[in-house]
């Protein structure tokens, strides 16, 4: 094995979420990226600022901003998303998916060997424990990779890096398998999503507004 595969990649834990720590996250990114086994760079960004930032401070690579669909946009008044010059800095844009949120789930019970077809409801349990796990960028970073493959900005199987915050910045970026939503604990095993690696993560979930 050479060493660039021997080499361990250096994780933060933060004390706190939010978008303090985006420069952190970028950091860790861009010396993950350095074993050449990543495909592209999945990264939530509602301007599109983070993913423009992301380019500056890690040059050529593939990189996606996936953020909200037009009708979300504007009921939430989200700001405006700064498309060309995210065409300019060649920045892939996936923004025609909505949040998989209140989707229904396949659902593998292996150990009492059933298949359940979950409802939106119920399903959304997946997002709560994903929270409980690693926080709200965590959480977001895995629903990325969900919409990138929805949007066809990603490809299923593949390693990527994900990277969301908890509202602005940065403050979480996991390595995943890339798989469909319908699929991340579902009936085939090989299509299943796994999140591989942990390279920024809070400590701590803020919980403002989520009960």
């Amino acid at each position: 094995m050479d060493a660039s595969r021997r080499k361990q990649a250096k994780v933060y834990f933060f004390n706190r979420a939010g978008a303090r720590n985006t420069t952190k996250v970028i950091r860790a990114v861009k010396e993950r990226i350095k074993r050449h086994d990543i495909s592209r760079i999945l990264v939530v960004s509602e301007s599109g600022r983070l993913a423009i930032k992301l380019r500056q401070k890690i040059g050529d690579f593939k990189i996606v901003c996936v953020t909200h669909e037009e009708t979300t946009r504007a009921k939430f008044q989200k700001p405006a998303l700064m498309k060309d010059l995210l065409a300019r800095q060649r920045i892939a844009i996936v923004d025609t998916i909505s949040e998989p949120l209140c989707h229904k789930l396949t659902f593998r019970n292996w150990w009492e060997s059933q298949t359940i077809r979950l409802p939106g409801p119920s399903a959304d349990l997946f997002w709560m424990t994903l929270i409980c796990v690693g926080g709200h960028g965590f959480r977001t970073a895995v629903q990325n990779v969900f919409m990138a493959v929805e949007g066809g900005a990603g490809k299923e199987g593949e390693r990527v890096v994900s990277v969301a915050g908890t509202g602005y910045g940065a403050d979480s970026a996991i390595v995943m398998k890339a798989s469909r939503f319908e699929d991340a604990v579902g009936i085939d095993p090989a299509k299943r999503m796994k999140v591989e690696e942990i390279l920024a993560m809070p400590k701590r979930t803020l919980w403002k507004g989520y009960g």
